[in-house]
């Protein structure tokens, strides 16, 4: 099964007025997390992973 973790967060751009463009972006993940299926139904991790811990995957985000 397909799983789609949705992590509620935030962006934070630092962007110089002198010339108009970012000059950086930290993403920050908040501990609020909802899953779906592949089809966009509402589902609890506990099914998916039963007692065993949620693998974790590290939020890669891109630097401009």
């Amino acid at each position: 099964m397909q799983l789609k973790k949705i992590t509620t967060g935030f962006v934070i751009q630092t962007i110089d007025t002198e010339t108009g463009k970012l000059i950086n972006q930290e993403f920050v993940a908040g501990d609020q997390c909802d899953y779906e299926d592949g089809e966009g139904n509402c589902i609890d991790a506990q099914e998916c992973f039963g007692d065993d811990a949620e693998p974790y995957f590290t939020y890669d985000m891109v630097q401009p």
